[in-house]
């Protein structure tokens, strides 16, 4: 009898743990989280159908703000994801390109190079390291990541495996900010999939300081090269050695930027990154000194750094006919419910464009507001509303400042 009800015990205790565990996966997974457009770009491509992506591109800010995947898929018929968070980190790139892998088997993995040229220690910063490792879900390849020595000095370890302890007073942040993005979230697990597949933008102009004139005409022959900091170059070379190992087809490129003496020693770092990748028999295709891409202007940047919707229209049409033509990425045989999902994602790029392009002719021009059009709820209903009415919303200033640090 009394071996009966210890097992009953048992049960129970164990049913209970259980339930403790499945609730604080849920909290940790979808509550109590830092929720940003990082997290919101990674939940949807972890989203995306096994095996159904032709091109993925790994980065930083550089590529997702650079390429438009709803207007490559319908100009060229490939479907494509950035997998990509705000100044990654070169410690990251091959966890990266390792979860691309586990996930999907594209045509062309494009690789931007952001994450080797920074001047200072990129791969120390908490916010650098966890806008990407916070939002990979467990497993081996975040493990091992995890455990190489990434966990930026006097950070706790066991917060990076159980974020719920990291970000328990998350709760103070709802209903808004993160009330926001988990409604968001939510929709895009019930739809199973994102609309804009990663993208963001923004609609300003970019204005250089006083000081600082950009130096693009004089770029398309300079082969002038800096020395990138020691452990990058070794975490490059890493790279490019599994790449090797692996016989993966990989692109890596330079996206286009708006040079100034500030930037230069980047600039400079890119042509030896370049080198470098060639030594490995890899391409390396650096629009800092293309003719085509050389010719933007500010008016299709938002910062120095980053291309605004303008740009991104002009360089995703640049960039996706090198990849049909030059290599060789074919258009994509898609299910009934694959083609529904893309030619969504066409049909939300316009509704972006089109909003973006009124609001920096009206709000923007007027009042200097700039908009941040990035996937979430309140963006998606400006869009729709737009579309349906014609209506521009008032919105708040957003700050332009480059996402690097100057190295003058």
């Amino acid at each position: 009898m009394k071996k009966k009800l210890y097992i009953t015990r048992a049960i129970k205790i164990t049913a209970l743990l259980l339930i403790v565990v499945l609730f604080s996966l849920v909290l940790q997974s979808y509550v109590l989280v830092h929720y940003d457009g990082n997290r919101m770009r990674l939940d949807g491509y972890y989203l995306e159908e096994k095996n159904s992506l032709d091109v993925v591109f790994i980065g930083a800010s550089d590529i997702y703000a650079s390429f438009a995947p709803g207007l490559a898929y319908e100009k060229f018929g490939f479907t494509s994801y950035s997998y990509a968070t705000a100044s990654s980190t070169a410690g990251a790139a091959k966890t990266m390109l390792k979860e691309v892998m586990r996930t999907q088997n594209p045509q062309k993995i494009v690789i931007e190079v952001n994450a080797f040229l920074y001047g200072f220690d990129n791969d120390s910063r908490i916010s650098s390291v966890r806008n990407y490792i916070d939002n990979v879900p467990l497993n081996e390849n975040k493990i091992e990541y995890l455990q190489s020595g990434a966990i930026p000095e006097g950070e706790e370890e066991i917060e990076y495996y159980l974020p719920l302890i990291k970000y328990h007073s998350t709760w103070n942040d709802y209903p808004e900010p993160s009330g926001k993005y988990l409604s968001q979230i939510i929709t895009q697990h019930l739809d199973g999939s994102t609309k804009l597949k990663g993208y963001r933008t923004q609609t300003a102009y970019c204005k250089t300081a006083p000081g600082y004139p950009c130096i693009n005409n004089t770029l398309a022959r300079n082969d002038k090269t800096l020395s990138l900091l020691p452990e990058y170059e070794a975490k490059l070379r890493d790279l490019l050695e599994y790449c090797k190992e692996q016989e993966l087809d990989v692109l890596f490129i330079r996206t286009p930027h708006m040079v100034d003496k500030s930037t230069y020693g980047r600039f400079k770092r890119a042509n030896a990154v370049g080198k470098i990748i060639r030594e490995y028999g890899f391409d390396y295709v650096n629009f800092e000194r293309d003719s085509n891409t050389l010719s933007y202007t500010e008016s299709d940047y938002y910062n120095i750094d980053h291309l605004n919707f303008y740009g991104s229209a002009k360089f995703t049409e640049y960039l996706g006919s090198i990849l049909t033509e030059k290599f060789g990425v074919k258009k994509s045989e898609l299910s009934d419910k694959q083609k529904k999902n893309w030619d969504t994602a066409a049909e939300y790029y316009h509704k972006l464009y089109d909003y973006a392009d009124k609001y920096t002719n009206t709000e923007y021009k007027e009042t200097g507001h700039i908009q941040t059009l990035e996937e979430n709820k309140t963006v998606m209903g400006y869009i729709d509303n737009y579309a349906e009415k014609g209506e521009i919303p008032k919105a708040k200033v957003t700050p332009t400042n480059p996402s690097e640090e100057p190295e003058i």
